[in-house]
């Protein structure tokens, strides 16, 4: 068992005592073979929720910042320097190559979401958690807490765009399918958050209610 598989059997149980943890399409997800993991991030706790909730581990890619917060401390996460990001790229491809998943995010990760997708050609799996956050910027969620994370039908993206010799390592390539993947991953946020009752990644109350968000 590796150290992404171990964490993820620790921190789950931990998780599910601490919040009220709801997953939804669970069974959208594909349990073999590589598979890349987008969602927007919205909360403090979304990291760790991709990384356990899903029904295999999950190695996502997270910002040096991270690393003040205890869901980053945990095995399974790759640190990604934004002046270099070529290691950790690099890393999650190879990790991809031998059958993992990997969590990327739309927004500042969207970049790094295109590119594995163009090297791998790995099913991408569109993910949106809510609940993850606290009042304020960066806090958890209140203890017992619902969190909800909605599981999206997976997807694929051709490679080779337009033309079967463009180089589907250009940056045009990325680019045009950071874009792609944007639009599948906002659409099934969107519909999740239809069915969630809400937009963003605040927590409600452990009661079921809607916090103060006058604050944010």
């Amino acid at each position: 068992m590796n150290a992404s598989a171990t964490a993820r059997n620790l921190v789950a149980p931990v998780l599910r005592r601490a919040y009220r943890v709801r997953v939804q399409g669970v069974h959208l997800c594909p349990r073999r073979g590589p598979l890349l993991v987008v969602a927007p991030h919205l909360g403090f706790l979304d990291s760790t929720v991709i990384a356990t909730c899903l029904p295999r581990p999950v190695d996502v890619l997270v910002g040096p910042g991270a690393l003040t917060t205890v869901g980053a401390r945990v095995p399974g996460r790759i640190v990604v320097d934004a002046d270099d990001p070529g290691p950790a790229l690099r890393e999650a491809c190879e990790r991809m190559e031998q059958g993992a998943a990997v969590g990327a995010w739309t927004g500042e990760g969207l970049t790094a979401a295109g590119y594995l997708a163009v090297r791998t050609g790995a099913a991408i799996l569109p993910v949106a958690v809510f609940g993850g956050a606290g009042r304020h910027p960066g806090d958890p969620p209140p203890l017992r807490s619902p969190v909800d994370m909605y599981v999206g039908e997976p997807f694929s993206l051709p490679v080779a765009g337009d033309s079967e010799h463009l180089d589907p390592r250009a940056r045009s390539t990325v680019l045009r399918a950071a874009e792609l993947i944007r639009q599948h991953v906002a659409d099934h946020a969107r519909a999740a958050g239809v069915r969630a009752g809400r937009s963003d990644g605040v927590a409600l109350t452990p009661r079921g209610g809607a916090p103060d968000n006058g604050a944010l």
